[in-house]
This record gives C-alpha cells, structure tokens and sequence, in this order.
C-alpha cells in the first residue's frame, strides 16, 4: 500500500492502532474466560493457545475491511508476551521455555502467515522439534548421571541410589487373591440360588484417577501400560471400599454389582471409576 500524504500516513497509523487494539482486548477477553473455567489438558490451560489465535484472526480480518490489507497479527504476539509472563514468570517462575511455548509460537505465526506456516510448522518442523528435543534429553540425562555419580562417590561418600523404573504390568493373580480374599461375594446379577437374601441397602463408591502424564517425546505404549495399570489399581481399590461398606452395614455380599469407568473434568484429565449395587446379607 503507497501511502502518499502525511493524512494517509496518520489515517493508515491509526487504522492500524484501532484494528491491534480490538484483536488484542479480544484475546485478553478469551484468556480470563480460560482462567476463570479452568479450561485445561494435562494442568496446561488452553487460553495459551486460544487466546493469541483469537487475538491475531480478529486483527487480521478487521485489517483486511477497514485498511485492505494483512498487518501482521501483531495483537497475537502481544498476547503471547502477555499470557507468557504472567502463566510462566509471574504465577509459576520454574516452568521456563517448553512445548506449550512452543505451541504459542506456532500459533501465532500460523495467525500471521497461514499457508506457508501450516506446511512448515505443523509437519516437517513439529516432527524436528520432537527428534531434537528426544536428544537432547538424552544428552543431558546422560552428563546429568555421571555429575550425579561423581558428587555422590568422591563428596557425598556414599552410594547411589538408581531409580528403577516402575513396571506397570498389572499382576492379576495378585488382584484375584486381593478381592478373593475379602470374605465376601460380588455377584453381576440378583439371581442366589439357594441362598436368602436381606436386602442392607444400596451402595456406590467413586475413585478418581489421575491420567498418566504424556512424556516428551511420547510413548505410546508405556502411556498405554500406565493407563490401563492405574484404571485396573482403581477398580479393585473401588470394589474394596464398597465390600467395606457393605460390611460395615451389616452385609456380607453384593449384587446387580456395575462398575463404569468415566472421564471427567474440562479436558478430560482425569478419569472416574464408579462401582454400585445392592449390598445384601445372604443366608
């Protein structure tokens, strides 16, 4: 655009103010509705990603009718400076620089420069990031053990603990005894032959699990493992509770026994295990 007087220039400036201002109010707007609903995946709040895109779309399409042309998504990088400081230096100093950062950068480069930042970012330059930072968590890891190793042998005196890694093939032979053993009979459905039945009334009992935490670079298959270890764990942590319970009242059995397994919270970041049913003593 040729701007040719000093009018223009001063009209074309203050166009371009007036369009930065909206998209950046806008994406302040967002971020506090983010804050406020807790909206969040993993403890990372989703206002660090919407915030600027909303931010640098609404600038972007006010600069395209009022000026007729694209001034950048200046409004995006505001509020990635913005929601920066205050979720990362301000509320939380040891965060520092990490995916969700890198996340918000995309973002706004994406709002700025759209085609040629889809291709770039979100496939060759996502699958880079992912290589590089999976490296350099080795490399540091490994100077990281042997610091570690020195200052504990030749300071510490003494010797080191290596964390073994936490297996999380579920024993079920191990869970078959635990809930075998409680003395007391869970039964899916209200049919006990030969049995009679006094009804002590009806039971539930809830755990909530929290999801496992997604590595960097992920692992499917241990997320997998963890997952369906912690959802097992719950289930017989779940069961026990609602045989003492039943216990507690006077029962020594359970029957028309459900258990449902849920997701709950904003993103889904936490799982529910809920078992119900009709506590009995059976005769």
């Amino acid at each position: 655009m040729k701007l040719e007087t000093h009018k223009e220039k001063v009209k074309y400036v203050r166009e371009a103010i007036l369009c930065i201002s909206i998209g950046t109010l806008a994406g302040l707007v967002v971020y506090q509705i983010f804050l406020y609903f807790k909206i969040a995946i993993f403890g990372w709040n989703l206002g660090l990603i919407f915030a600027p895109l909303v931010a640098g779309y609404l600038e972007t399409i006010l600069a395209n009718k009022i000026i007729g042309e694209d001034i950048g998504a200046i409004s995006a990088f505001i509020l990635f400076a913005y929601t920066t400081f205050y979720s990362f230096i301000l509320k939380n100093p040891t965060l520092g620089f990490n995916v969700i950062t890198i996340g918000s950068i995309a973002v706004i480069l994406q709002a700025a420069f759209p085609t040629l930042i889809n291709y770039i970012l979100f496939t060759v330059g996502l699958g880079i990031i992912l290589y590089f930072l999976g490296i350099f968590k080795k490399i540091t890891g490994f100077f990281y053990n042997k610091i570690k190793a020195f200052v504990y042998k030749f300071i510490l005196k003494k010797p080191l603990e290596v964390p073994v890694e936490k297996d999380y093939e579920f024993n079920e032979s191990w869970s078959n005894e635990l809930i075998n053993n409680q003395n007391f009979f869970f039964m899916t459905s209200t049919d006990t032959p030969d049995k009679r039945i006094i009804n002590v009334g009806q039971f539930s009992s809830t755990i909530i699990i929290e999801k496992a935490i997604v590595q960097t670079p992920p692992d499917p298959i241990k997320f997998e493992k963890e997952t369906l270890y912690n959802l097992k764990k719950g289930k017989d942590e779940c069961l026990i509770n609602i045989a003492n319970d039943v216990k507690a009242a006077g029962g020594n059995g359970i029957i028309d026994l459900d258990i449902q397994y849920s997701l709950i919270g904003l993103g889904g970041d936490r799982y529910q295990v809920t078992s119900f049913g009709m506590g009995v003593y059976l005769t």
